[in-house]
């Protein structure tokens, strides 16, 4: 075998594993799926918005299908190096419900981003690539993981927002810096004027002004300047409070700096445990 086939034999592995993943898929009744906490997912009573409804946000099936495709293209080669399974993005359009989650599917892994969340008004293509950061983050972010059972394999809330707006999300939008044009002026001066950054962190404020659109318990304000209070011991098994994923989102930001990089205390304490 040449030096040239061996180099890209990990790439035809993981595509061969994917076709049949997803023959699989196809054919098979589901595998019984391990979960990662409750990552965005709600009751089934508690949204429904099929694929016609009125008052959507602006983004459109193909605009859906293509950011998954490109999320399981770039995505694939990290999570199979990562757990030794192939990804399966799968494209779920006609789904009315609000969730977005990751799986272990016991022979791949699999990150979920149902249609009814990309139709919810409040959604664009940012909002949804950061959720979807956020999920790849469960799968190959790392320690803290969670530790209850069944979900041992997955990173915490935490860790998975940081990842996010840390990594995937500045790739991203690296990529796409078309899609993050209009900048609050205060996230610019928090970013000192870095481009990367500031489009990261006005992300990471779009998001959390998603999030609490739709969350029910109706939990106050975020603010840029005003930071949550420390944690007491690490969160590895809850969500972090709105305002503690808004501290996340903006510490991965201001890691694109090239200055201190590192997560919030107000879920990162005692890290070490």
């Amino acid at each position: 075998m040449s030096r040239e086939t061996k180099k890209y034999l990990p790439y035809i592995l993981a595509t061969l594993l994917l076709v049949g993943l997803i023959f699989m898929v196809q054919t098979q009744k589901p595998l019984k799926a391990r979960t990662s906490g409750a990552s965005f997912a709600q009751e089934a009573g508690y949204f429904f918005l099929p694929p016609g409804s009125a008052n959507v946000s602006h983004v459109t099936e193909a605009q859906y299908r293509a950011l998954l495709t490109e999320f399981q293209v770039k995505y694939i080669m990290p999570v199979f190096n990562s757990t030794g399974r192939p990804l399966l993005v799968p494209a779920e359009w006609e789904s009315p419900y609000f969730a977005a989650f990751a799986q272990n599917k016991d022979t791949y892994m699999q990150v979920s981003l149902w249609g009814g969340m990309a139709r919810a008004p409040g959604a664009s293509l940012p909002v949804l690539a950061g959720i979807l950061c956020h999920e790849i983050g469960h799968v190959i972010a790392g320690e803290p993981r969670q530790t209850f059972t069944g979900a041992e394999w997955s990173s915490s809330e935490g860790q998975s927002d940081f990842y996010a707006a840390k990594d995937c999300l500045p790739q991203f939008l690296k990529a796409h810096p078309e899609l993050v044009t209009e900048i609050n002026p205060q996230v610019l001066a928090l970013c000192g004027g870095n481009e990367l950054c500031a489009r990261t962190a006005q992300t990471g404020v779009e998001m959390v002004q998603f999030f609490k659109r739709y969350d029910s318990q109706k939990s106050a304000d975020v603010s840029l300047w005003t930071p949550a209070p420390a944690a007491t011991e690490l969160l590895r098994n809850v969500y972090p409070s709105h305002q503690c994923r808004l501290d996340t989102y903006l510490a991965g930001a201001l890691c694109q700096t090239g200055g201190r990089c590192s997560a919030p205390a107000c879920w990162f304490a005692n890290h070490q445990e």
